[in-house]
């Protein structure tokens, strides 16, 4: 009883042990699994929703950029009518005096080209202008007495813009030099060569202004945190309440997978107060030099999104918690039940009720461990029965056994005394086939289980074909050659060739009369290199059919001798098969009316 109490207890601790690991890895994976899938879900949509706000960002950021680009080209469409008007060349190749037929001849042609040009608002002044005089077209409230012929030249900038292969707008927005109380501008000079060759004779002063960027600003939807820059070559400009602000910029640009805009990790700072923020900015390139349109992405947008997003995860958190803790009351409900039955079974079954109980037999797996201890218990019960029953037979079997002892010893004295009565009555005949037929009941008598050396193998070989010989008068003979002396020491099976040696006298040589057996051992190489032993069993006798060799080889010989008859060929190449691997045992060889080889193959070892 203390023992079953033990084992009563140790079940109920285990019991507990499995619930609560139950519990706590059914809570941990669940909980890993909300945590996974919602951190997961929230980087790919995090990811997504801001890929998707900085691709419709950069649609219309493409949109504006493209409005600001047609009034550019009408600008860039005013410049080379003066570069390559007639009406121009022949002002700046004669040079002359204001108020002259040429110049108000030349000046209407501007000026009728300025009035049909869509952007001419955006052109507060333009200005052809030779060494001495020049010709402006400019609107009222940027007009001036300045002397451009001379006034323009001066400007700090002008060599650059003169001498540059190409638009150059590195000087960003100024005051206008001629009227600086007015808004503010951004400069263009383009030289203007001579009609038939290539050498300049004046230039082009034109004026941008301002409101060709704002104009467009303005009508552009804007979130509220978000913001419009505008980049001039190294100068940077905010777009705030319908004007340009200057302010710096440290730009991080990296490559966006859309194409066209790029991304940029953008850090602003005000040059008024020097206050900054980082904000991910979207840029779209203008068809000016070095100039781009900047929206910083809108944060209040993004928040909103992974509110939703948030709302989206916790919703879908709650909902895995809540089918988990279901799930888990189910499971519990499912398996706590069935283990407390099958627990309560086997502590009777310890207690020594041994009766079956159907109610542990359920219909699913844990009603298979039911009808599995219920069997169990079924099957103890038998055996404790039978081994009572074993008991009592035990001194019958014990008498038994020693009477199969008894027997062989009995006989095997019985015919060593008949062998010394014939050899003292000179039936040397007699005498030789006794003593072979002794050796060979001793043996049996000592089991046929036990491996035994080669030699030993022989020596009872030689003891049958003995009284083989004396039954068959001298019509058969047996020669054994070894080619190697250490093959004597080589372990083999008992009485693995006797039934080879019967085969070939019974089957082969019996049928013809007469015959010669001969025996070869001898060394081989095995599949794995290995040296392993080989021994043919040759009889000359009447041969077989390769069909007859499988069927000896599958099939015991039901007519072999009272001593042998349960060690048959098959049965032999089987008990080598079990003892030393499928590599090894026998091989039949036969050619009918002319021989029959009988291989037996063991492994070489000593």
């Amino acid at each position: 009883m203390k023992q079953n109490s033990t084992g009563t207890k140790r079940c109920h601790t285990h019991s507990g042990s499995i619930q609560k690991r139950i519990l706590s890895i059914t809570i941990s994976c669940l909980l890993g699994m909300c945590v996974i899938i919602s951190s997961v879900s929230y980087y790919i949509f995090q990811n997504y929703l801001q890929h998707s706000l900085i691709q419709s960002t950069e649609t219309s950021l493409q949109l504006l950029s493209d409005t600001v680009n047609n009034s550019m080209n009408d600008i860039y469409q005013m410049v080379r009518f003066c570069q390559t008007s007639s009406h121009v060349a022949d002002y700046i190749a004669n040079n002359p005096n204001p108020g002259s037929v040429l110049s108000v001849s030349t000046y209407d042609r501007i000026n009728e080209e300025y009035t049909n040009n869509p952007s001419s608002s955006s052109m507060p002044r333009l200005a052809v202008i030779t060494n001495q005089y020049f010709l402006q077209i400019v609107n009222t409230t940027y007009s001036s007495t300045a002397d451009l012929a001379a006034g323009v030249p001066e400007l700090s900038f002008f060599e650059e813009l003169l001498n540059d292969q190409d638009y150059n707008f590195s000087t960003g927005f100024m005051d206008d030099p001629f009227n600086p109380k007015r808004k503010q501008i951004l400069p263009v000079i383009r030289p203007i060569t001579y009609k038939f060759n290539s050498v300049q004779g004046g230039f082009l002063f034109l004026e941008i202004s301002s409101d060709l960027f704002t104009d467009a600003f303005k009508r552009y939807a804007l979130a509220e945190d978000s913001a419009l820059y505008l980049t001039l070559g190294e100068h940077h400009y905010r777009y705030e309440e319908g004007l340009l602000t200057e302010v710096t910029a440290d730009y991080s640009l990296h490559k966006d997978m859309s194409e066209g805009a790029l991304i940029q990790g953008i850090r602003i700072s005000n040059i008024k107060n020097g206050e900054g923020s980082s904000r991910i900015m979207v840029t779209a390139p203008l068809d000016m030099p070095d100039c781009y349109i900047s929206q910083s992405i809108s944060h209040s947008e993004l928040q909103d999104q992974r509110r939703l997003l948030w709302g989206i995860l916790f919703g879908t958190l709650i909902s895995i918690i809540a089918i988990g803790i279901l799930l888990m009351l189910m499971l519990n409900r499912m398996i706590n039940i069935p283990v407390s039955r099958i627990r309560a079974k086997m502590l009777r079954i310890a207690e020594g009720d041994f009766s079956r109980d159907p109610s542990i037999e359920w219909d699913h797996e844990l009603g298979d461990i039911g009808r599995g201890i219920n069997d169990l218990s079924q099957d103890v019960y038998l055996l404790m029965n039978k081994r009572l029953e074993d008991e009592k037979q035990k001194k019958d079997l014990e008498y038994k056994m020693l009477q199969s002892q008894i027997n062989p010893h009995f006989i095997y004295n019985t015919l060593n005394s008949i062998k010394w009565m014939a050899t003292i009555q000179g039936a040397e005949g007699i005498s030789e086939m006794t003593t072979s037929l002794a050796k060979l009941l001793k043996s049996i008598s000592k089991g046929t289980s036990l491996l035994v050396t080669v030699r030993e193998e022989f020596s009872l070989l030689q003891d049958y074909f003995t009284i083989q010989s004396y039954r068959y008068g001298g019509t058969i003979t047996m020669e054994i050659s070894v080619d190697d002396e250490t093959i004597y020491d080589c372990h083999i099976i008992k009485f693995t060739l006797q039934p080879l040696v019967e085969n070939a006298i019974f089957h082969g040589i019996e049928p013809k009369g007469t015959g010669h057996i001969t025996i070869h051992a001898f060394y081989t190489t095995g599949e794995d290199n290995s040296s392993d032993i080989r021994i043919d069993v040759r009889d000359n006798g009447v041969g077989m059919s390769e069909e007859k060799a499988k069927q000896i080889l599958n099939t015991n010989d039901e007519r072999s001798t009272d001593f042998f008859r349960e060690i048959g060929v098959s049965n032999v190449h089987k008990r080598l098969l079990y003892e030393f691997g499928t590599q090894y045992g026998i091989t039949i060889e036969s050619v009918e009316n002319e021989y029959t080889v009988m291989s037996i193959r063991i492994p070489g070892k000593s």
